[in-house]
């Protein structure tokens, strides 16, 4: 059973390649072929897939390969391990999967880059009738940009996101947490889930979190 871990371990190279690649996949979540940081790690893991799946299982994961999609994702079966959003959080983690899909149903191939500007997440939120909305400032901004990027879901291509211009990149990676049932019903799906914040006049605000893998 163990006998293909023995030729990662068999050098000290093999098993820092392993090591640096299961903890990225670990600690980000997602391990993207287009992205330059992790694109070695991608192949590497894909290339031995049978290990790293033995490895990832005995600790409760499933890994998941899309090749159309160059992406490598891990899934918790105890249902543990899973990251708790706020509100805002799911709210702009919403607004990033509605502008991904609509800017994608744009593109000519789903190889094309996704790229939105701040202000095209600012207008998204701004049009939210949502009570007690929280304010979307500069240093909130500058947070969601950070936890999302921690997770290869998104990038910034310029460093100074104060700028309404300035454009970021949204990763496949964001379409993990949708089932994957067409894009029209992907569409209608994020949507009916962002206007369950927009209360009715009167109705109690929750703060409830969400988690997402």
């Amino acid at each position: 059973m163990f006998e293909s871990l023995e030729l990662i371990g068999s050098t000290s190279s093999q098993k820092e390649k392993f090591s640096k690649a299961a903890n990225n996949l670990l600690n980000h979540c997602f391990i993207l072929k287009k992205k330059d940081d992790t694109r070695q790690d991608y192949i590497y893991i894909k290339d031995n897939k049978e290990q790293f799946s033995l490895v990832f299982d005995l600790l409760g994961y499933d890994i998941r390969i899309d090749e159309d999609m160059g992406l490598i994702s891990i899934f918790n079966r105890n249902g543990t391990g899973r990251l708790q959003f706020t509100k805002f959080e799911s709210i702009m983690f919403l607004i990033l999967k509605l502008l991904y899909l609509e800017k994608r149903n744009d593109l000519s191939t789903n190889g094309d880059n996704v790229t939105v500007t701040i202000q095209d997440i600012r207008d998204k939120y701004n049009v939210l009738k949502i009570k007690n909305k929280q304010k979307l400032d500069k240093n909130s901004e500058h947070q969601i940009i950070a936890l999302f990027k921690r997770y290869n879901l998104i990038r910034n291509l310029t460093s100074d996101i104060t700028q309404g211009d300035t454009r970021i990149e949204i990763y496949p990676s964001i379409m993990i947490a949708i089932p994957n049932e067409g894009i029209a019903h992907l569409y209608d799906s994020v949507k009916d889930r962002l206007a369950e914040y927009e209360l009715v006049e009167g109705e109690e605000d929750a703060d409830t979190d969400e988690e997402t893998e």
